[in-house]
């Protein structure tokens, strides 16, 4: 039964710890230990090729975090350079539905309104480069 527990917290340390780990679509090269950082790829003007791409935006407490991470990860890929883009991403909405009624001396009126709540998420979206 102790032993059960010890696997199982260890598959939850795991799984935590992975969780917040960005996933990679693309080539992969020798590690780099420099990685130039663009906002827009206009900004790029060395000729280069996409190499891949990632997007990042839960598991950090700030954007800046999520920036070091895209580096690294750059850097574990064998990339030169990333471009790096900051989205929101809408998880989700909520609805609320408020009114009145007024009693008039023929009729009653009522007047009401609705507010959408929408929930978002930023992430940053990265394209990894490899200068030619």
């Amino acid at each position: 039964m102790k032993k059960l527990f010890i696997q199982s917290i260890g598959i939850l340390v795991l799984s935590a710890a992975t969780s917040c780990a960005p996933s990679y679509f693309g080539k992969t090269y020798s590690p780099t230990q420099n990685v130039d950082v663009y906002f827009d790829a206009a900004d790029v003007k060395r000729e280069h090729e996409v190499m891949g791409t990632t997007d990042v935006g839960q598991g950090f407490n700030s954007l800046n975090a999520v920036q070091q991470k895209v580096i690294e990860l750059g850097k574990a890929q064998g990339a030169d350079g990333v471009i790096m883009k900051l989205t929101e991403e809408v998880t989700g909405s909520q609805k609320s539905d408020f009114g009145n009624v007024k009693n008039g001396s023929k009729n009653n009126t009522y007047s009401g309104s609705s507010i959408t709540t929408n929930t978002k998420i930023k992430k940053v979206l990265a394209t990894f480069i490899k200068y030619k």
